[in-house]
């Protein structure tokens, strides 16, 4: 047998099986479906397997990770800016997580399915190491529950425009979500898309608008706890509180003024952990089980 012949083939085979023992990179997606004009978090894990520390640096001075997504036909997403992804050093052994929202680099607010790869440079190697897949989907957010348009607050930077809010929910495959958005007027353009957190299925929730002309949204976010959130004419989160359901309903109410409160319920921390009653604690039941609230 002629080796010669075969000899660019075996060479071809050990360099790339060897640039991917160097490194090992991943990436995953936290959801498999979101709405669009919502952040999409991408977690890319890089591990260093050479046995040597090595410095990540992309060639001619440009970012050393990448993304590759596609849509599911197969055509190339367009890009809207480079990834930031400084050189550094990566020791022997060492993993390193970087964590991306994907719709400021990429324009991923059609309707469908998408594939993700990452991709990240090994210098000593000079090619590229791709991540295994990952998949997502985007969704045209559903018709709103409730909208309403307000004037901006007097010590507003764009004060005299106005601004659109808009509540509805989201169904995924196992949970439902309450989404909040916000939609400048003038324009139409989506300022900002949040989902506020799972919601009780079936459940109506109750919208008002304050005095600076912030959103206040209460609703049930599990069987016997209710969220009360407080969005910004620019979609940010003000505050969320909880209110733990007694006897009645916890409603949302406007005092003498204008101001809004909360009735009914008592106030409830989620972080907060419950005392442990006195007693022999040596002794078990088999009925006994770890209590979670969700």
């Amino acid at each position: 047998m002629n080796l010669r012949r075969f000899l660019p083939a075996i060479v071809l085979l050990l360099f790339a099986t060897s640039s991917h023992a160097q490194l090992d990179v991943r990436v995953e997606i936290e959801r498999a479906n979101y709405v669009s004009y919502e952040a999409i978090p991408a977690t890319v894990t890089i591990t260093n397997t050479s046995g040597a520390d090595i410095v990540l640096g992309g060639p001619n001075g440009t970012p050393w990770l990448n993304f590759i997504i596609n849509y599911e036909s197969g055509k190339p997403v367009a890009g809207l800016a480079n990834i930031s992804a400084n050189p550094m050093m990566c020791r022997a052994g060492e993993t390193l997580q970087r964590r991306y929202n994907l719709p400021r680099f990429y324009h991923l607010i059609d309707s469908g399915g998408y594939v993700i790869k990452a991709s990240v440079y090994f210098a000593d190697l000079s090619r590229w190491v791709n991540s295994r897949p990952a998949r997502f989907t985007v969704t045209l957010a559903p018709k709103p529950r409730w909208e309403k348009t307000v004037a901006l607050p007097a010590n507003h930077k764009m004060v005299g425009k106005y601004r659109r809010y808009q509540v509805f929910y989201f169904n995924d495959i196992h949970r439902s979500y309450i989404y909040s958005r916000v939609i400048d007027e003038s324009t139409g353009a989506i300022i900002q898309t949040m989902p506020l957190s799972y919601v009780e299925a079936d459940r109506t929730f109750q919208p008002a608008i304050d005095l600076s002309q912030n959103l206040h949204i209460l609703y049930l976010g599990s069987p016997k706890i209710w969220v009360h959130m407080i969005i910004n004419p620019d979609g940010g989160v003000v505050s969320q509180k909880f209110r733990k359901q007694t006897q009645g309903e916890v409603t949302l109410v406007t005092q003498r003024g204008g101001l809004l409160a909360i009735a009914g319920g008592e106030p409830y921390d989620p972080t907060e952990k419950k005392p442990v009653s006195p007693g022999p604690a040596s002794v078990k039941r088999l009925s006994d089980r770890p209590v979670g609230v969700e």
